[in-house]
């Protein structure tokens, strides 16, 4: 995962010239593959009747589709290291994950068996990760500190934000609260990953959006030219909440910067600030 998680940062902060275009663009175009997916490659094109295209895999193998359109996403069924799989193609910003699914001989998909590759628009660039990243967790079940996810989360798959959150202690979850751009910046990559219910759950709970409302708003300060600032803005609330865990957890952290952090932190306790709220400010 880790090749692929280095594209997540500069495609979420808005740095990458084109990346609204691609997000707009869908699945229509080539995709390569990154970290297990290395050397594969999607050309889709959308038709009238849902996508055609080509699935290179790493040794070159070419095979022609005809996929299904279920909303955005694509379906259609290959062959693939000896066996018939449903691949699932789903758009993100940056590319795209493609889900992996076998059929068992009598028919039935072999969900224990599936896989997730993940996909980059042709055309984008992969940064370097910042000191202290860590690889998103592979299941909603471990555990990660506060300080290793406000650094990593931006570099994650939606579906590996999902996992990370789901893997926080509650204690740092009530403090992301506290900083509800942030927590915006979050929730907004969780509406992006699939089967994600029960981060939505905890993470929206009195913010007064929808995924809907946040994807929706996403797109349209994109389009406005306030996505940089937004972005920005997190950044900034995100070196005060990381500064406010890492003195609770006994990093090496400058007194100053630990008051200036507590400060912070004490504003945005007595500010009732939401996600909505935020959201409000950059309409």
């Amino acid at each position: 995962m880790h090749r692929f998680c280095m594209v997540m940062l500069l495609i979420c902060a808005g740095l990458l010239l084109g990346a609204t275009q691609a997000q707009a663009a869908g699945l229509s175009g080539e995709f390569l593959g990154v970290a297990d997916a290395e050397g594969a490659r999607i050309r889709i094109e959308p038709d009238s009747d849902g996508y055609r295209g080509t699935f290179y895999d790493a040794r070159g193998t070419k095979q022609k589709f005809s996929a299904d359109r279920t909303g955005d996403v694509a379906e259609a069924v290959l062959d693939m290291d000896g066996r018939t799989v449903l691949m699932r193609m789903f758009p993100l910003p940056y590319g795209a994950e493609v889900a992996i699914i076998p059929f068992t001989d009598d028919g039935r998909l072999d969900i224990p068996a599936s896989r997730t590759l993940n996909f980059l628009r042709a055309g984008l660039k992969l940064p370097k990760p910042p000191p202290d990243f860590v690889d998103a967790p592979v299941d909603p079940n471990g555990r990660i500190a506060g300080n290793s996810f406000l650094v990593s989360y931006e570099f994650w798959a939606p579906s590996g934000v999902k996992n990370g959150y789901l893997s926080l202690p509650d204690r740092f979850r009530t403090l992301l609260r506290l900083y509800p751009s942030v927590l915006l910046d979050v929730v907004w990559k969780l509406c992006l990953a699939p089967d994600a219910g029960q981060a939505l759950a905890i993470a929206l709970r009195g913010q007064g959006v929808t995924c809907d409302e946040v994807v929706g708003w996403l797109a349209a300060i994109q389009e406005s030219g306030r996505f940089n600032r937004f972005k920005a803005d997190v950044a900034e609330d995100r070196k005060f909440l990381r500064a406010s865990v890492r003195c609770a957890d006994g990093y090496q952290v400058s007194q100053k910067l630990c008051e200036e952090a507590a400060q912070r932190l004490s504003q945005s306790a007595v500010s009732l600030e939401t996600a909505a709220t935020v959201m409000a400010r950059y309409r």
